[in-house]
């Protein structure tokens, strides 16, 4: 017993660098370039120059390929955009920001109040990606906060919504476009 102990401590001990090697060759930097590529492909224009990482991105890959999830407002004219490896297993989800006019372009898009949906020829008053102020209200108090839409749908319904960090999700009605009601 404790040979078959003494044997197992020595094969890790024995294969630890080598493990350790395969996960530090394992992990590539991403570039602002990729994002840059990548925002590109989803028709959205911006240079790699105006590309700002808020941390250090690591990818399983080299030259991962990767995907815009989303883009919203964040500060003074600046853009938040979140990404994600194409392969889910490559990366985990990130954000960057886009500064300076260039990006400014890449603001989510302005819907009509009412417009069709291809698929099913439907109008609403909210679609997936829509920008929405939530208000949740009690007669002693009242939270106002900016939420993303995460479905579709007309006045009256209630459809599921995101905070902007896509942290916290609430269910919410649809009072007209881009307002919605909460209920503590």
């Amino acid at each position: 017993m404790i040979t078959r102990h003494i044997l197992n401590t020595a094969a890790v001990l024995l294969l630890s660098p080598l493990i350790m090697a395969a996960d530090s060759d394992a992990n590539f930097v991403v570039s602002p370039r990729q994002v840059a590529d990548a925002l590109r492909e989803a028709g959205r224009s911006v240079d790699a120059d105006h590309v700002r990482f808020l941390s250090p991105v690591y990818a399983r890959r080299q030259n991962a390929s990767l995907e815009l999830v989303s883009v919203g407002e964040w500060q003074d004219g600046t853009l938040k955009a979140e990404m994600r490896c194409a392969d889910r297993s490559a990366c985990l989800p990130f954000y960057v920001l886009l500064r300076d006019s260039l990006a400014l372009p890449l603001a989510v898009s302005q819907r009509p109040a009412r417009t069709s949906s291809p698929a099913t020829s439907k109008t609403y008053d909210v679609h997936i990606g829509d920008p929405a102020t939530l208000v949740f209200e009690r007669k002693e108090s009242r939270i106002v906060m900016h939420v993303i839409c995460t479905q579709n749908g007309d006045r009256g319904q209630k459809i599921r919504v995101a905070t902007r960090d896509r942290r916290r999700f609430y269910q919410a009605e649809v009072v007209e476009p881009g307002f919605l009601r909460g209920t503590l």
